[in-house]
């Protein structure tokens, strides 16, 4: 999948600078308060290009970022559970061994009817 995008971009790219060196003429742009007299639409073709990678690379970085924090705090949810198995296997462990002394004592398991009388 990897290999797709890349060759995707690239195809893109090519297409980018094919369309820049055929369209050199000058024209004037003003955007918002920024103005420019005799801009190459080429160069203006690129700079919008390369904006639009810029805003696609901070837009992935975010998601990154976001994506490992929350890889982080499924972490921290996982070893709080496993201490609590860990916890809970060790207090029935310690059931399960206080149980054969209450077998002893009563003659069954807890739990168990016991075996009918012989008669």
């Amino acid at each position: 999948m990897t290999q797709v995008i890349v060759l995707l971009a690239l195809l893109f790219s090519i297409v980018i600078a094919i369309f820049a060196v055929q369209n050199t003429t000058a024209v004037d742009v003003q955007f918002v308060t920024v103005r420019a007299q005799a801009v190459a639409v080429s160069v203006l073709v690129l700079i919008a290009a390369a904006a639009g990678a810029v805003v696609m690379l901070l837009l992935g970085v975010a998601r990154e970022v976001s994506l490992r924090w929350q890889h982080r705090a499924v972490n921290q949810q996982l070893k709080q559970a496993q201490a609590r198995v860990k916890e809970l296997e060790t207090a029935q462990a310690a059931t399960a061994a206080a149980a054969p002394e209450t077998t002893a004592l009563t003659g069954t398991a807890s739990g168990e009817t016991p075996p009918p009388a012989a008669g």
